[in-house]
């Protein structure tokens, strides 16, 4: 296996960080913060359907959790392309 430069496995490590703290931050949002504000969502009607507080608690909050797992895979991904470039590269 070839050696790895220093300054490669610095900028990829930063940017897993800062990718992960980042993703972090979004899931807190969502796990938390969403289910704690949607009682303001409360007597909220659309249709026939029940008041909108349920909705953000039972399923809005799911589905944005699934969109993040997606959206980090995705940024990964692009990242784990960008390191190999940069190994070919020799940078």
């Amino acid at each position: 296996m070839d050696r790895i430069p220093e300054a490669v496995k610095e900028w990829y490590w930063g940017e897993v960080k800062r990718l992960t703290l980042r993703s972090l931050f979004y899931w807190i949002l969502i796990a938390i913060v969403l289910p704690v504000l949607s009682p303001l969502f409360k007597g909220v009607i659309i249709g026939p359907l029940p008041s909108l507080h349920w909705y953000i608690n039972g399923f809005v909050v799911i589905v944005l959790g699934v969109i993040l797992i997606f959206w980090y895979a995705a940024r990964m991904n692009r990242l784990d392309q960008e390191l190999e470039q940069r190994l070919r590269e020799g940078r």
